[in-house]
């Protein structure tokens, strides 16, 4: 409970030192380049298990988007809309029915991607995620996810080590990294 607490705290620090990259503002979204993300105080050792559909939280902007947990997928992946690359910054859309925001986000590499219809270049992106207790930095693809159930893949770059997948539940945990905010509170 006390390491729990002390998570809390150092959220809410980062969201009260860089309120700028909690709050969205005209559906726009900035990088965030100097935003800490913390890894959890001695639950490292503790696995959380997980159904086959989560909510994760996008960090630090806090948009809630349900995920499929994919242990099958090697990076997990972003739903983006109407991306643009330049010098090395991918700005790109979420879905309208995740808020339409706009984020822009360094690209930290490119990765192949296998598909049903061959290979994709897909850019690589550095994200906070909120998954159940957790508050993670994990990198994800982007790509057009439209026509997919899921915005978000939860690969196991972010399973290995911190995660068992029970794949006859769904929604076993809700996020909990940032208690004291919602999504309600981006206007």
């Amino acid at each position: 409970m006390k390491n729990i607490a002390v998570l809390k705290c150092l959220v809410l620090l980062i969201v009260v030192a860089f309120p700028r990259f909690a709050v969205a503002d005209s559906h726009q979204i900035e990088v965030f380049e100097d935003v800490a993300i913390p890894s959890s105080p001695g639950g490292e050792s503790q696995k959380v298990m997980i159904g086959e559909v989560e909510d994760v939280i996008l960090v630090p902007w806090t948009i809630s988007l349900p995920a499929r947990i994919d242990t099958g997928a090697t990076m997990s992946a972003l739903d983006a809309r109407n991306v643009t690359v330049r010098n090395n910054v991918a700005d790109f859309r979420l879905g309208k029915e995740y808020g339409d925001f706009r984020l822009q986000l360094p690209i930290v590499g490119w990765r192949q991607v296998r598909t049903a219809v061959g290979i994709e270049r897909r850019p690589v992106v550095e994200v906070g995620i909120c998954l159940g207790p957790k508050l993670i930095r994990t990198l994800a693809t982007l790509s057009d996810r439209s026509q997919m159930t899921y915005p978000f893949l939860v690969g196991r770059n972010v399973l290995n080590g911190s995660f068992m997948v029970d794949t006859s539940r769904s929604k076993a945990v809700q996020p909990v990294c940032y208690p004291a905010l919602s999504s309600s509170s981006l206007k």
